[in-house]
């Protein structure tokens, strides 16, 4: 499992309030990246990164864009670009 200090560090928080959450995210983040790449073990430095994606959009979950004066708003629908592409680069194929 990827290691809950070095997310911290990332994300510059260094109290232990919202460790729990820190470690919910984490084996979120790990279960869809085996789950997307059909591995065995985990990559914890793509996990991480997964991870700060996912807690920068705690409390605003899919906002990507939002223009009060015009009323637009537009969503994300996945990961980064960057992080879609160190997915794809551990995926394995797998034959059915």
């Amino acid at each position: 499992m990827a290691n809950i200090d070095t997310l911290k560090t990332l994300l510059q928080i260094s109290d232990t309030s919202i460790d729990t959450q820190l470690e919910a995210i984490l084996d979120l983040c790990e279960a869809e990246y085996l789950s997307r790449t059909h591995q065995s073990e985990a990559d914890d430095s793509i996990v991480i990164e997964m991870a700060i994606e996912r807690y920068n959009q705690l409390g605003n979950e899919g906002i990507q864009q939002m223009n009060y004066s015009g009323i637009s708003e537009s969503y994300f629908s996945d990961y980064s670009d960057k992080v879609k592409a160190l997915i794809r680069s551990k995926t394995r194929l797998v034959a059915i």
